[in-house]
């Protein structure tokens, strides 16, 4: 018996250490952190180096657009920001959702030129605890999924948009995702979502196995409870696949082939929920949330067949 009561509470410990390990490296990353800014800072070693001269080029342009700030306050109290570039009086609109600890500019340049210089409205959005949005933490899909319905209702109910679309990048793609869950406004056409990933547990196990070399279990399993205290029940349920396999809407998928940041088969596993019936484009060459950059002609034609369907 004291042998059993031992071993139980070496098992308790070692429980008990990884829970408030996964609790710490978790609220790591959930702090809000400033975006790099790709005019000022050096970003020579990072994803963006293979690109910088033109993306610097297209933040410049973007920058001297006309545009001015809006702002809503979400579910929960945050104060969140979106820049908006304003089309025609009642012209389709297109709500922009960026990446993980990242900014609209850094993401979108070149693609939202495109969109505006088509007539449609930009509602360029601050994800929250980015850019001058509020919110305490990042969570990676759990709360920002709401923030996009929001964000697609001030698009069509404030801005008079007939039709809107939203476009995420990495983390706002699966924002955009799992917001199908949530239930989008009628006006809402289509999500494109450019480089998911399917689920936050799933990053965070690809993250244990190719950066630490650590087994998932049992340490997912433990850190699930420490994910739930500190995001929700949702942020450690939720999946990309699952929210929008019942969903009617359409999607647009875009993969870059040389992705390092989410999981393998992300961007596929939404494309099989989903019965192979939306379209899946990638970019063989293109790292993490860059296709644009890699071949912004492929891309481009792309959106204007999907928003033309």
């Amino acid at each position: 018996m004291q042998i059993l009561l031992i071993a139980l509470s070496i098992v308790l410990a070692l429980a008990l250490i990884i829970f408030l390990g996964a609790l710490i490296a978790l609220l790591r990353q959930l702090l809000p952190r400033r975006a790099p800014d790709i005019m000022t800072d050096d970003v020579s070693h990072t994803r963006f180096a293979k690109y910088l001269p033109a993306m610097r080029r297209d933040v410049a342009e973007l920058r001297a657009m006309a545009h001015e700030d809006v702002y809503m306050e979400s579910f929960d109290g945050a104060r969140l920001r979106a820049r908006l570039y304003r089309g025609a009086e009642g012209a389709d609109a297109v709500v922009l959702l960026h990446g993980y600890r990242s900014s609209f500019e850094n993401d979108f340049a070149g693609i939202a030129q495109w969109y505006v210089a088509r007539g449609y409205t930009v509602l360029a959005a601050d994800m929250r605890g980015c850019g001058a949005s509020g919110g305490r933490l990042v969570t990676f899909g759990a709360k920002e999924r709401r923030d996009a319905v929001a964000w697609a209702q001030y698009a069509g109910y404030v801005l008079g948009a007939g039709r809107v679309w939203v476009h995420g990048v990495s983390m706002g793609a699966a924002s955009a995702l799992c917001a199908l869950e949530e239930g989008y406004p009628e006006s809402v056409r289509g999500v494109v979502a450019d480089c998911p990933f399917n689920s936050s547990l799933g990053v965070f196990a690809y993250y244990l196995r190719t950066r630490f070399h650590l087994p998932g279990f049992p340490i997912l399993q433990i850190g699930y409870f420490a994910w739930a205290l500190l995001a929700g029940a949702d942020y450690a349920r939720m999946s990309c696949a699952g929210a929008a396999a019942g969903s009617g809407l359409p999607i647009l998928l875009l993969r870059a082939g040389e992705d390092s940041t989410v999981p393998p088969g992300s961007a596929e596993a939404v494309w099989e929920a989903r019965g192979r019936r939306d379209k899946l484009v990638e970019f063989p060459h293109a790292h993490h949330a860059l296709c644009w950059q890699e071949d912004s002609e492929k891309y481009a034609a792309a959106l204007e067949e999907f928003l033309a369907g």
